[in-house]
């Protein structure tokens, strides 16, 4: 991409995917994303990143991590899919395995959404999770 805070964390994620034995697929479009402060980039794709490498690592398996970003009209439009085990979902938001503290993340990626006119969209389908991102340029 033609920014570099998402060009250093989507290297640095990528390589930890490929670690830990997880495919990936990225596909960037020529996105223009400097209307995002630095720090809501780091938020919205650092914290959804790492969910999806945490629910994929678990699996036994093949296990793959598929990220998507484009542009829509004047929106910006990602996707982060990943396989995973069951996912149990409280208020709308699936519910951290992690115990007291876990599942702030997501709260944080939907605060920074929600800067940019955005929208955050989290649905699971068997063993697949999705995380779509809408944000407004």
């Amino acid at each position: 991409t033609e920014n570099p805070i998402l060009n250093i964390l989507l290297t640095d994620k990528e390589s930890v995917m490929r670690e830990k034995g997880i495919s990936v697929t990225i596909k960037v479009d020529n996105v223009n994303l400097n209307f995002l402060a630095s720090i809501d980039i780091t938020t919205i794709f650092g914290n959804l990143l790492d969910n999806a490498i945490e629910a994929a690592e678990k699996l036994e398996g093949e296990k793959y991590i598929s990220i998507k970003i484009g542009s829509y009209h004047k929106m910006i439009v990602a996707s982060i899919e990943n396989n995973c085990g069951e996912v149990k979902w409280k208020n709308g938001f699936p519910v951290s395995a992690k115990g007291k503290g876990g599942g702030i993340g997501l709260l944080n990626v939907q605060s920074s959404v929600k800067k940019y006119d955005g929208n955050l969209i989290l649905k699971s389908d068997g063993n697949k999770f999705i995380a779509e991102l809408f944000l407004n340029s």
